[in-house]
């Protein structure tokens, strides 16, 4: 048992995390995404857990990439300029966090699966909610 660690990562998803190099992405997906198929690197399952959660839990640990515009991109609804609504759960939970700073923008459904594929881990939940992914770069911790 180690000290200070989010239960929700279990020592696979710790052990992936921390493998990531600085400016790798993450893909963090529903139910519904085919992450297997679109994986081409490290997939982590992480049953009876939504993507709110991991993320909240993820950001705990994981430093933001401060060389990008936007480090996170989250999925769009065809054919919308608007968030779904778990995008606007994953924008609350990314204000609460320390990664407040962090801009975001939204990325058309093709666009992200094409991402993927270049995505060092793809953490698949069961997540329910339609077009409930997204993608997050990894930065580094400094003084």
């Amino acid at each position: 048992m180690l000290k200070n660690i989010d239960l929700l990562l279990n020592a696979d998803l710790l052990y992936a995390l921390q493998s990531m190099g600085h400016g790798d992405k993450l893909a963090l997906v529903d139910a519904n995404f085919p992450a297997k198929s679109k994986c081409k690197h490290t997939l982590v399952t992480m049953n009876g857990i939504d993507c709110t959660a991991m993320l909240k839990s993820i950001l705990q640990h994981l430093p933001l990439y401060d060389f990008s515009a936007t480090p996170i991109e989250i999925m769009a609804a065809d054919n919308s300029t608007q968030p779904t609504d778990a995008a606007l759960d994953f924008i609350k939970t990314i204000k609460k966090s320390d990664e407040n700073r962090h801009q975001y923008s939204l990325i058309e459904r093709f666009n992200f699966y094409n991402t993927v594929n270049s995505c060092q881990l793809v953490i698949s939940t069961n997540d329910l909610r339609p077009y409930a992914c997204i993608l997050l770069q990894k930065g580094i911790i400094s003084d």
